[in-house]
């Protein structure tokens, strides 16, 4: 069986206090452990540099762990500028709601190659890689390149 890589735009660390009892996570940690995979994703800090110093991994029953953190501007851009402004409304169809701004899909794209080049080293040539949420669209093809 090929190991699975989960790509989640977050990811609560276990022990964190960030308790993960959602669908999702419960559906995904069965699913890791089955394969002994990997879970990466952003740690929800933000770091004062663009360097991932706050990058973590660890391992807990047989589930590998890695996270990013943000800066403030890639959280602001990324996050709450395109991914709230545009991807939510659009895919919720509340269209009233978006409003584009040209650096703010510059941040994007760029966050989504921070993610690629942060997990391209993790991957092995038969994994299984599942990117989750509509903030990594373009993670795909970052991992491609």
């Amino acid at each position: 069986m090929n190991r699975l890589v989960v790509v989640s735009n977050r990811v609560a660390l276990p022990g964190s206090g960030d308790a993960a009892a959602g669908g999702l996570a419960v559906g995904v940690l069965s699913a890791l452990k089955e394969t002994g995979g990997i879970w990466f994703g952003w740690s929800s800090d933000i770091s004062d540099s663009a360097e991932t110093k706050g990058s973590q991994k660890l391992s807990r029953d047989g589930v590998g762990y890695k996270t990013i953190d943000l800066t403030a501007e890639e959280y602001e851009s990324y996050y709450k500028g395109f991914s709230n402004s545009i991807l939510w409304p659009l895919f919720h169809l509340v269209l009233g709601f978006i409003h584009f701004d040209r650096a703010q899909f510059d941040a994007y794209r760029r966050v989504n190659d921070k993610f690629s080049q942060n997990l391209i080293g993790e991957l092995e040539p038969d994994d299984l890689v599942w990117v989750h949420d509509y903030h990594l669209i373009p993670l795909a093809q970052h991992l491609r390149a």
